[in-house]
């Protein structure tokens, strides 16, 4: 029996519209921390913001801290699928790499994960809440370097090489202005990268001026 186009279209336009209220709680979520600090804000401003229902807000979040690390779960998933489909020939650690570099430009396109990038920079204290957020996609990308390496998840390599990658992005993402291209957190990641895969050089001092 041939689909129905027509559910079809209704299933994709409830998926449009759920990831546009998604969208939405994120978007008012980053915007009130920055404004108003993150103790200064309720589930219900986000709500009233975002002009939804609390009962449509827990239908995607169980707290408000996750509505402002919403951008870290989606990006688990992009990264497990665009990791398995770098070729079998690539050295793990340069295709999360690649993976990384795939994935990052439309990440730094959104104007909202600039804002969140702010308001980690005005915020530190939600720092640790970033990284308890982010063991999810820790252990995700170790069970994607397992299957590339046909080892274990819990073997030391896999975990090695996803805990290392993760380690260069948040460097890159810490030293690198929110205000400058992607293009230059890509070179930042980069230059992780290189030094990870030279051994760790320690750096040498710049020249004094007029030596």
């Amino acid at each position: 029996m041939a689909a129905d186009p027509t559910a079809a279209a209704a299933g994709g336009l409830r998926e449009r519209k759920k990831m546009e209220t998604r969208t939405a709680l994120r978007g008012a979520a980053v915007r009130l921390y920055l404004e108003r600090g993150p103790s200064a804000v309720t589930v219900h401003d986000i709500c009233e913001a975002a002009g939804v229902s609390p009962r449509t807000f827990f239908n995607y979040f169980d707290t408000k801290d996750d509505a402002v690390f919403d951008w870290d779960h989606r990006l688990t998933g992009q990264l497990v699928e665009l990791l398995a489909a770098r070729p079998e020939s690539e050295p793990p650690l340069e295709a999360l790499r690649q993976t990384l570099r795939t994935a990052i430009p439309a990440l730094v396109a959104d104007a909202g994960w600039r804002e969140r990038r702010r308001l980690l920079q005005a915020y530190p204290e939600l720092v640790p809440k970033l990284v308890h957020s982010n063991s999810h996609m820790a252990e995700a990308l170790t069970e994607a370097v397992a299957a590339r390496t046909r080892l274990t998840a819990d073997a030391l390599y896999p975990r090695l090489v996803a805990g290392a990658g993760l380690t260069a992005l948040r460097a890159s993402i810490r030293t690198w202005d929110p205000e400058s291209s992607a293009d230059e957190l890509l070179a930042m990641l980069d230059e992780c990268f290189a030094a990870l895969g030279a051994g760790l050089p320690e750096p040498r001092p710049a020249a004094s001026a007029g030596v």
